[in-house]
């Protein structure tokens, strides 16, 4: 592995002006430029494809293989992390619809050319993460770009009857989240570098600004796999909470399954709430963009003893924030704000 001590004066988060999912096209642009080019139609080669986290091919009556890309700027400057968050972002998709077996990652790397010294870190990161997910690195394509990003083209197995879409939540669900919010407001505290704002920044929160930094790290850089294995053959439908925020991501899943959504618990992380209030990112209102985030899983009432039985024996983070209802699109009143602290649960 290269030496992480080796010193690196770039800040990878200044040669872009988005970050993370956030530079993620508009889900409205998205859902334009699809329809616009005809490709919103279901295909009879695929289980699932547009529209969903990742596709689907059924290979035999017992294999399908699923596959998605997945690719964004820095979100932290480290290169190693950098690098660690974007594989766990990129596997979240296939994980999403619960393929965890025979893990491979393409790996996909764009840097300009006076950051080319960081790619060994970066891809370092990436294949650490993918070997901490029991996959294997089988390639990949790097360029040189103005703006750095990195992600992978990742492919996973399931058998067809497991996997999960977002199309088939039923009313009378229960909405379960894996992770806690905030990432985007979290980073955003750490990239500030002017010392006049940096002040006023320190003083929004309680908590140390680095502190609750290293808290969305760790979320970010902690793989839904296991939240995906032991949704299995429990959930109805299943998504990632990513670029599109909270309310964007259940909004896919709403009108995905023709079903309304309401939304009644924010879990965050502790003192994102203040940072969120101060840059704008309305994290509150379920807005923010997130990054590496986790699985939002649709319940039926009667499997939710045995989903959080699962959950809890495999140490997964979980809450349950809403439901599924008869109605349409989603609802979010005065949802209880519950600031979560991983230092706290570690204790």
């Amino acid at each position: 592995m290269p030496d992480r001590s080796a010193d690196t004066t770039a800040r990878l988060t200044e040669y872009a002006d988005l970050h993370g999912c956030s530079c993620k096209v508009g889900q409205s642009d998205l859902d334009d430029l699809l329809r616009e080019v005809g490709l919103t139609q279901s295909r009879d080669e695929l289980l699932f494809g547009v529209g969903e986290d990742a596709a689907a091919r059924r290979l035999t009556d017992d294999l399908a293989l699923v596959s998605t890309v997945d690719f964004f700027t820095p979100i932290i400057d480290d290169p190693y992390d950098f690098g660690r968050v974007a594989a766990c972002n990129a596997a979240s998709d296939a994980f999403a619809t619960g393929a965890v077996d025979n893990l491979d990652c393409l790996v996909v790397l764009g840097l300009p050319q006076e950051l080319t010294d960081a790619a060994p870190m970066i891809l370092a990161g990436i294949a650490d993460a993918i070997d901490d997910m029991d996959g294997v690195i089988a390639g990949g394509h790097t360029i040189i770009s103005p703006w750095p990003f990195a992600g992978g083209a990742v492919s996973a197995t399931a058998p067809p009857e497991t996997l999960l879409t977002s199309q088939q939540a039923t009313a009378g669900d229960h909405l379960y989240l894996t992770k806690p919010l905030g990432t985007q407001s979290a980073m955003g505290g750490l990239r500030v570098s002017d010392d006049e704002f940096a002040d006023v920044v320190a003083e929004a929160t309680e908590r140390s600004v680095r502190k609750i930094g290293d808290e969305a790290l760790a979320w970010m850089t902690t793989p839904n796999r296991a939240a995906a294995m032991a949704s299995r053959d429990v959930a109805t439908a299943a998504t990632d909470i990513t670029g599109f925020g909270l309310v964007g991501q259940t909004q896919v899943l709403a009108d995905n399954a023709d079903v309304g959504i309401e939304v009644s618990r924010l879990p965050i992380i502790e003192g994102t709430a203040n940072l969120s209030r101060l840059f704008g990112y309305g994290l509150e209102d379920g807005e923010s963009a997130e990054t590496s985030g986790g699985l939002l899983l649709s319940v039926p009432e009667s499997q939710t003893p045995t989903l959080e039985s699962r959950l809890d024996g495999a140490d997964v983070f979980y809450r349950r924030i809403g439901r599924v209802t008869d109605g349409d699109g989603v609802s979010l009143r005065d949802p209880t704000i519950e600031p979560i602290s991983r230092e706290k649960r570690d204790n």
